[in-house]
């Protein structure tokens, strides 16, 4: 079946736009210091490393990185960064809070988005309320990634139980559920509207935790070289700036990355997430609470937990301080 989105994991290399930005790094690019992301969701918001890259960002801040590991779940993101196998990771607040609470090394840097309606519990369309899904089967992407978690309480705060499938990816979500094979699953904005217009699903956003995705490394690197976490975090601000300033060189990449064929329906994604993007993404967690009921029954240390045990927002600080952003931000205003 023919659906608007390519597989997930189809990972097109090369940067037909990259010269749209100028570089100005001093350095050579073999002198560039390499890094390496890992993202939980394929998802527009979850885009600015794969962007910055794609459009040779990062490379003007003396850094070549890479995104070797898309999609992969919230979870396994964050265990790739602690693992060593990745530097950084665009994952969600709970698996971070988690694994400082297991104590493993990991820390928030920024929050590239506000938090906003970005995921759906998507049902077949003959289930028109959440309480007909008991006892029925829901795909989720993993057994405890953040979006599956919010998916399981969304599903009970209706009173039900249902059965959980970890399909890994939400194509597999959306193919499982145009197949029959599943009743529901949780699915972002981007196939909610897809779903809707081409299956009849119906959808209903999934109870949110006031704490959106986050941008982490790890202690030790910030200890171990500082200058590398800088320049990648100047690259990632720069890429937001682009995102909310560049239409006509984000879209086609967006499209890209996405797999979404419709140039119309990816620039009326992009119109949706432009406001969300924040200018200064300081790590903000929101509702640090939510986090924390949902911990402190396997965690009991959880109901103590704040928000510097999980971040460190120096590094967006001293960008805005130094008027790092506000540079970026004038030379937009001085083409108008």
């Amino acid at each position: 079946m023919e659906i608007v989105r390519r597989t997930f994991f189809q990972f097109v290399a090369g940067a037909t736009a990259a010269s749209a930005i100028p570089v100005r790094s001093a350095r050579t690019e073999e002198a560039n210091k390499p890094a390496r992301v890992a993202t939980g969701l394929l998802a527009m918001w979850q885009s600015t490393a794969w962007l910055g890259v794609e459009s040779g960002i990062f490379k003007k801040y003396d850094v070549d990185v890479s995104v070797p590991a898309v999609a992969v779940g919230g979870p396994q993101a964050a265990a790739r960064l602690i693992h060593g196998d990745v530097e950084f990771a665009h994952t969600g607040v709970l698996p971070v809070a988690e694994e400082v609470l297991k104590g493993s090394d990991i820390v928030i840097l920024a929050t590239p988005t506000t938090e906003f309606p970005n995921q759906f519990v998507m049902t077949q369309k003959e289930i028109t309320a959440l309480s007909q899904l008991g006892g029925r089967k829901v795909g989720v992407l993993s057994e405890t990634g953040q979006t599956s978690v919010a998916t399981r309480i969304t599903i009970e705060k209706a009173g039900v139980t249902a059965a959980y499938l970890p399909l890994v990816t939400f194509d597999r979500i959306f193919s499982a559920l145009a197949a029959g094979e599943i009743d529901a699953g949780v699915l972002p904005v981007d196939l909610r509207f897809v779903g809707a217009s081409r299956h009849g699903w119906n959808a209903f956003p999934i109870y949110e935790f006031g704490a959106p995705s986050i941008f982490a490394t790890t202690r030790r690197l910030i200890t171990s070289d500082r200058e590398l976490v800088m320049n990648v975090m100047r690259g990632f601000v720069d890429t937001i700036h682009v995102f909310k300033t560049q239409p006509d060189l984000v879209v086609p990449l967006l499209q890209r990355y996405l797999g979404i064929a419709d140039r119309g329906a990816a620039e009326e994604l992009y119109r949706y997430h432009v406001p969300v993007f924040q200018r200064v993404p300081k790590p903000l967690l929101g509702n640090l609470q939510n986090i924390r009921n949902v911990l402190t029954a396997k965690y009991p240390a959880a109901a103590s937990l704040k928000e510097t045990d999980i971040s460190d927002g120096s590094f967006i600080e001293a960008l805005e301080h130094d008027g790092f952003i506000e540079r970026l931000w004038q030379s937009v205003e001085s083409r108008r």
